[in-house]
């Protein structure tokens, strides 16, 4: 299973049961839609921080950082390329 699988995964079985992973679409509006709110965003960063092996800065609590599969993705991407 890839990174952003099981990130997927993760937010329809903690945030919405009723959605299948494959159905949720990478640039949907993860807040806009009331799928996270602010407590789930400090619950997935913790899950990303676990699951992926980055540290979450303070600073990057924004939650538009985490508005999407897709801006997840390039969070992750570039901590990752940050740390090679």
């Amino acid at each position: 299973m890839t990174q952003i699988a099981r990130i997927r995964a993760f937010i329809c079985a903690e945030f919405a049961p009723d959605i299948q992973p494959q159905d949720l679409p990478a640039d949907l509006d993860l807040i806009q839609s009331g799928i996270i709110d602010s407590l789930g965003v400090l619950k997935l960063v913790a899950f990303l921080e676990d699951d992926c092996g980055i540290a979450i800065a303070p600073e990057e609590l924004d939650a538009e950082l985490y508005q999407s599969l897709d801006a997840i993705a390039a969070l992750i991407d570039g901590k990752t390329a940050n740390a090679a």
